[in-house]
């Protein structure tokens, strides 16, 4: 005949349960991007230089994530599926110096804008630009 757990028992198959629960929650706590049930929104925007004009093919990356995205013609970008809530974005483009980060807050079923990442370009004026020395001579061992 089979008996019933005794109380000691459930106890400890409850405290397994939570341990296991707990593992499986881990540091993300119960946040909604992490187990699967999430609303979401897009973000709008757009990749300048320090001058203001547009960056065609840079690349705008939600932070912590693979969503990625590529500016068109006039550096514009739209990023959609989005989970809402704070979301870093960052802005990378060759031939600029490092990227550029944004926060924006993103609203379930609307689009947000981001306004305008600016990178800063690698380029500059030729008088600007480090020369490369010329080699000194060296002396010759005959001493003339």
């Amino acid at each position: 005949m089979n008996r019933p757990p005794s109380r000691l028992r459930r106890r400890h198959i409850v405290l397994l349960g939570l341990a296991s629960l707990a593992t499986l929650v881990g540091a993300k706590g119960c946040d909604p991007n992490y187990i699967g049930v999430q609303d979401y929104g897009s973000v709008i925007g757009n990749v300048v230089d320090q001058a203001g004009k547009p960056i065609a093919n840079a690349f705008v990356r939600i932070t912590g994530t693979t969503t990625t995205s590529s500016t068109d013609a006039r550096g514009g970008f739209l990023i959609q599926h989005v989970a809402v809530g704070q979301q870093t974005l960052t802005a990378y483009a060759g031939g600029f110096n490092g990227q550029a980060t944004l926060d924006v807050i993103v609203v379930k079923d609307k689009t947000v804008s981001a306004g305008n990442l600016s990178l800063l370009s690698t380029t500059a004026p030729q008088h600007l630009l480090q020369q490369t020395p010329a080699p000194l001579p060296v002396p010759s061992a005959t001493g003339t």
